[in-house]
C-alpha cells in the first residue's frame, strides 16, 4: 500500500494531540513565552516599524477581526497577525532556538492570538495549538537543510510557514487533510531569502516572520473553504526538499508527537540582540566591573565563538561599525563591546548616539572573533561563548559562559520575566495594565473565549 503523502502524515500528528495530555511543564511554558513574546510586542510598539506596520493596516481596512496589540485596533486576522508579528520581532528581543538553522518560534503567537480571537477558542485550544507550532516549526530546524537553510541563501524564517498554517488551521477547526492542505499551499509560497539579513540590515528584516505568518493564516483560510495544495510538497519532484532544502529527515518531522515537546527547548532572550549573541554579551557584562576604569589600556577584546556563530553574518567584517540599530544588535562586534563598555545591554545601548561613540569605536577596532573548538563541540545544545581582555601590561580578564541566561541549563527567574515585560509593556499599558494582562496570562488556561483575553491587550491610554 503506497505510503501517504508526508504533509498529511504530519497533519494527522498534529491532530493527535490534546490539551489534557500535555504536562504541566509543558503548559507553564507556555505561559511563560506567551508573556515574554506579548511583552516584546510592546517594546516594538512605539518605533518607526511598529507606527508603519499599523499604519498600512489602518489604510487597508478589512473586517475588524482581531485586536492589533496595545492600540486596541481591530482589523482582519492576517492583518492582525502581520502587525503584531512585526511588533514582537523589531528589538529581537523575543525567544530563540537553534537546530540546523536558528528559529524564533514565538513568531507563531502571532497567528496564534489573531485567529484565537476571531473564533472564540479557549485558553487551553490556544497553548495546544501553539505547542504544535512550536513542534512543527522546530522540527523543520532540526530535519531539514542541507548543510543549512541559512548556507543554502534561505532566511530560517522559511520554516515557519508550515507552522503557521497548520496552527493557523487548527484554530480555524480544520480537519487534517485541510490542515495538511493549509501547508501544501503555505510552503509552496513562502520561502523567503536570507538576504534579509545580510550586510547592512534593513527595517524589513523585522517582517521576517510575520510575513510569513499572514500568508499561512491565509493558507489556512483558502484551505478550510476547500482549496487544495500539493500533498507532495516535501518530497516530490521539483518539491520543497530538493528546491529549497536540499536534504531532510521526512520521517521525523512527521513523526508522532509522543511526549517530548520541543517548547520546552526554547530560550528566552535578556539582552535584544541575535541569539548567539546571549552568551558573550552576558560574560562581557561579567567583566565590566574589572576592566571599566582601564578601558585605555585595553590592548585586546577576544570574543569566543563557536564555530555556527563564526560563519554567521553577525560575525562578517562589515557588521564592525554598524551604521542601523538593526545591524549593531546582529553584530558580535558591537553586542560585546557595548556590554564590555556599560555593563549592560539593552534598548539604550543601540540608540543613534551609541552608534557614533568614540570610546566605543576604539573598543571595536581592538575586538577580535574566534572559534572556540570547545564552544563548537557543545553547540547547540549549550550556546555558549567567551570573552577575554587583555590590557597592555600583560594582564588577561577571562569570563566564559556556557549556558546563556534564558537557556533551558540556565532559565531566567520569575522576577527576571515579569521584569523583562513590565520593562516593555508599562510605557505602553502603564504598570496598571500591565500587571492586570500578566494576571490574565498567568490564568489563561481558564480563559473561555479569547475574545476576553484579547481586551486585556489594550492599553489604558487608548
Amino acid at each position: 500500500m503506497a505510503q501517504l503523502p508526508a504533509l498529511l502524515r504530519l497533519s494527522q500528528a498534529i491532530h493527535a494531540v490534546r490539551y489534557e495530555d500535555l504536562p504541566t511543564p509543558v503548559v507553564r511554558r507556555a505561559k511563560e513565552l506567551i508573556l515574554d513574546t506579548i511583552g516584546c510586542a510592546y517594546g516594538g510598539f512605539d518605533c518607526q516599524v511598529g507606527e508603519a506596520v499599523r499604519s498600512m493596516a489602518t489604510d487597508l481596512g478589512g473586517h475588524a477581526e482581531s485586536t492589533v496589540l496595545g492600540s486596541g485596533q481591530r482589523t482582519s486576522m492576517p492583518l492582525a497577525t502581520f502587525v503584531n508579528g512585526t511588533m514582537l520581532r523589531y528589538l529581537d528581543a523575543n525567544d530563540y532556538y537553534f537546530g540546523r538553522d536558528p528559529a524564533h518560534p514565538s513568531g507563531n503567537l502571532a497567528v496564534a492570538l489573531a485567529v484565537g480571537e476571531k473564533m472564540g477558542c479557549t485558553g487551553p485550544q490556544l497553548i495546544t495549538a501553539l505547542v504544535v507550532a512550536y513542534e512543527v516549526h522546530l522540527r523543520f530546524c532540526e530535519f531539514s537543510g542541507q548543510p543549512t537553510l541559512w548556507q543554502r541563501g534561505w532566511h530560517h524564517g522559511t520554516n515557519s510557514q508550515f507552522s503557521s498554517a497548520a496552527l493557523a488551521a487548527l484554530l480555524l477547526r480544520a480537519d487534517p487533510t485541510q490542515t495538511a492542505n493549509a501547508m501544501a499551499i503555505s510552503g509552496s509560497h513562502h520561502n523567503t531569502l536570507a538576504a534579509m539579513q545580510s550586510g547592512e540590515i534593513s527595517m524589513i528584516k523585522a517582517t521576517a516572520e510575520a510575513w510569513i505568518a499572514k500568508g499561512g493564516v491565509e493558507a489556512a483560510m483558502l484551505a478550510v473553504r476547500g482549496m487544495t495544495g500539493p500533498l507532495t510538497l516535501l518530497e516530490g519532484k521539483f518539491g520543497w526538499i530538493e528546491s529549497v532544502a536540499g536534504e531532510a529527515d521526512v520521517e521525523s518531522i512527521v513523526a508522532p508527537i509522543d511526549g517530548h515537546y520541543r517548547i520546552m527547548n526554547a530560550c528566552i532572550k535578556p539582552y535584544p540582540a541575535v541569539a548567539a549573541a546571549m552568551a558573550p554579551i552576558h560574560a562581557a557584562i561579567a567583566l565590566h566591573s574589572q576592566v571599566r576604569d582601564r578601558l585605555h589600556q585595553i590592548k585586546s577584546v577576544i570574543v569566543k565563538l563557536p564555530s555556527f556563530a563564526i560563519a554567521s553574518p553577525s560575525a562578517k567584517s562589515d557588521r564592525r561599525f554598524p551604521k542601523t540599530r538593526e545591524s549593531a544588535d546582529h553584530s558580535f562586534f558591537y553586542c560585546v563591546a557595548i556590554a564590555l563598555l556599560e555593563g549592560v545591554c539593552g534598548d539604550a545601548q543601540f540608540a543613534e548616539s551609541n552608534l557614533h561613540n568614540p570610546a566605543l569605536h576604539a573598543l571595536l577596532d581592538k575586538t577580535q572573533l574566534e572559534e572556540d573548538p570547545v564552544l563548537s563541540a557543545a553547540w547547540p545544545g549549550a550556546a555558549g561563548g567567551a570573552v577575554i581582555v587583555q590590557l597592555d601590561d600583560g594582564q588577561v580578564f577571562e569570563s566564559r559562559c556556557r549556558f546563556p541566561p534564558g537557556h533551558p541549563g540556565h532559565p531566567l527567574t520569575d522576577v527576571e520575566l515579569r521584569n523583562k515585560f513590565h520593562e516593555y509593556a508599562d510605557p505602553v499599558m502603564t504598570e496598571r495594565g500591565a500587571s492586570r494582562l500578566m494576571d490574565s496570562i498567568d490564568t489563561i488556561d481558564l480563559c473561555t473565549n479569547m475574545q476576553e483575553f484579547a481586551r486585556q491587550t489594550v492599553s489604558d491610554k487608548r
